[in-house]
């Protein structure tokens, strides 16, 4: 899914509890990882850290935000044997090889960039491509060494061009797209079959007009086809489909708001979300298509999903926990019920590794409601002392077990889906588009870098790919 996937969808809800993280960001679900090889794991993305269970839904663990990762977007987990775990934080790449305890920040030609966009190659555990903007000019980076060091420039952008958003097929990994809008406000498709020796670059205004574009995803199993997000300047947005590298270009559809998350579902099924109405609240609604986007059913009976993820055929939904009384929800029928999983309330402990870390504690203890830095309580101050779960707040023990277990998460075998870009479609969080596309100096975030998904919003914390 589309690379830095980062989504902000901000739906204040009405008649929710006046519930706060320290720094005054409402708590949010941003984003879901559903490793395929590690069935019992779940990874909820928050605007206050990750929550973790390894128990499908059992039990659950919160890892706070420390330096590296603060306000960090974009999570990715890169295949195995690294399995490492890729974020977009501080306008630079960061990554964790010990299961969140600790972050590194990635070196080389990305050092003195503002990091917008990332993507680890699905195939290959040593290779990532990101985004970086320095000086007014953007450029596609690429790491050898698994995103510990970028080494190599894939792709730099023209004169007035911001280049969007990055992602590798799946299906053949020489191929690599990227999305640019130039001064003129045409969108482009630029694409390299050779691992980036030449670059293809198309000009999308013709089919689709003037506005923004990004990856959602390309087809796990066709190089050619790639799912698009259009953002109007003006309002509105629409799904572009091109089965060419770009020469072409459909909209199938297209909605009046914006779109906030994809799954591709192992029978092929496509699942978007999209904010359906925003007034006097934001709504969230679902669009699927079983015949490859050529056709779309909505259904508007759904909890308020920021962004989609699935593994085996259930579709996990990062929700809003205050609005729908559940943080993460599973449905087992693509979408049409849904299930809790868990809630904030239900999150047991800090991680074992980071129990003793003053930032976990800090942290942990304004959402518990105390000290000056809070204006509210997501969970009992049991949290930041418990070495395990306490008795009764083990998550989704019965709710994982009648949401998630529906479809047995357990013997599930998936796709990588998250809040960012899932390398084959699984599930990914789309990026808002800012008012303005072009970075303001060496360290604007170019286009599309915040959290969850909301379009043309002030950046609150972000969700990333409807890749």
């Amino acid at each position: 899914m589309r690379a830095a996937l980062a989504l902000v969808v901000a739906a204040l809800v009405i008649g929710a509890p006046a519930m706060a993280r320290g720094d005054g960001a409402f708590p949010a679900g941003q984003g879901v990882l559903v490793p395929a090889d590690r069935p019992q794991e779940i990874v909820l993305v928050t605007n206050f850290g990750l929550v973790l269970s390894e128990d499908a839904g059992a039990t659950w663990t919160w890892s706070c935000e420390q330096d590296a990762n603060a306000l960090g977007t974009l999570y990715q987990l890169g295949p195995e044997p690294r399995r490492r775990l890729f974020a977009v934080a501080n306008q630079e790449v960061v990554y964790s090889d010990d299961e969140t305890c600790s972050w590194q920040v990635a070196g080389g030609l990305l050092v003195g960039q503002a990091v917008t966009d990332l993507f680890p190659d699905p195939t290959n555990a040593d290779r990532v491509v990101a985004i970086g903007v320095a000086n007014g000019v953007g450029s596609v980076f690429e790491s050898q060494d698994g995103g510990t060091t970028f080494g190599a420039t894939l792709y730099q952008a023209a004169a007035g061009e911001v280049i969007e958003s990055v992602e590798i097929s799946l299906s053949n990994p020489s191929t690599v797209y990227a999305t640019l809008i130039d001064q003129n406000e045409h969108p482009k498709l630029a694409r390299t079959s050779d691992g980036g020796v030449t670059w293809t670059v198309n000009d999308l205004a013709a089919d689709l007009g003037a506005g923004l574009v990004r990856i959602i995803a390309v087809d796990p199993d066709d190089a050619d086809t790639v799912l698009l997000r259009w953002s109007s300047l003006a309002d509105g947005e629409a799904l572009a489909v091109t089965h060419d590298g770009g020469a072409t270009t459909s909209t199938p559809l297209s909605i009046p708001h914006y779109f906030t998350s994809f799954a591709r579902l192992p029978d092929g099924t496509l699942v978007l979300s999209a904010a359906v109405a925003v007034s006097p609240a934001v709504q969230a609604g679902l669009f699927v298509s079983h015949d490859g986007a050529a056709t779309f059913e909505e259904n508007d009976a759904v909890p308020g999903v920021v962004a989609l993820a699935q593994r085996d055929g259930l579709l996990y939904a990062a929700t809003d926990n205050f609005a729908d009384g559940y943080a993460l929800g599973a449905s087992s029928d693509g979408g049409f019920t849904w299930q809790p999983v868990v809630r904030f309330d239900q999150i047991g402990s800090i991680m074992a590794c980071l129990q003793t870390n003053p930032q976990c504690q800090a942290s942990c203890e304004a959402l518990a409601g105390n000290g000056l830095g809070s204006s509210g309580q997501i969970w009992d101050q049991a949290v930041c002392t418990a070495g395990a779960s306490p008795s009764g707040a083990g998550g989704a023990g019965g709710a994982a077990a009648g949401g998630a277990s529906g479809s047995s998460p357990e013997g599930a075998a998936a796709n990588t889906g998250g809040g960012g870009h899932g390398p084959s479609g699984g599930g990914c969080v789309l990026a808002p588009g800012p008012l303005s596309p072009w970075p303001s100096g060496a360290s604007a975030v170019a286009v599309g870098i915040a959290v969850a998904f909301g379009r043309r919003k002030p950046r609150q914390r972000r969700n990333r790919p409807v890749s």
